[in-house]
């Protein structure tokens, strides 16, 4: 099976965004599309891949704003999208960052709160 890397070229530290094993046929389609993170606990967060003015108006999910080396620039909630939402990403991407990723699998408040505190690493 063929792997393909990919990696965030920000600085060394545990909100990295680490190698996915290809998916066949569909691997670069798929590269493109998804990452998966690791939080300071050693947990994996698969994330959807999103321009940042292409982001779906998402709710209840867990947002990393990314910049061209892949570093953080924020890290928080969707809340209920909307104005909201357009308004953190476009001070986002002021603050330089030009990607979006989108974990969707933090089903409720508490897991939504404990993925951004294990993905930021700062708490």
């Amino acid at each position: 099976m063929t792997q393909i890397a990919i990696r965030s070229h920000s600085q060394p530290d545990h909100r990295l965004c680490t190698t996915l094993a290809a998916l066949g046929r569909d691997a670069p389609a798929a590269a493109s599309r998804f990452r998966r993170w690791v939080g300071i606990s050693g947990r994996f967060y698969l994330v959807s891949v999103y321009p940042i003015a292409q982001c779906p108006d998402y709710v209840d999910a867990v947002l990393i704003a990314v910049d061209t080396s892949g570093a953080c620039v924020w890290i928080g909630e969707a809340g209920q999208g909307g104005d909201g939402l357009a308004a953190t990403l476009a001070a986002a991407a002021r603050a330089g960052a030009c990607e979006v990723h989108v974990h969707l699998l933090a089903g409720d408040p508490a897991a939504r709160a404990a993925a951004i505190r294990d993905l930021d690493g700062r708490h």
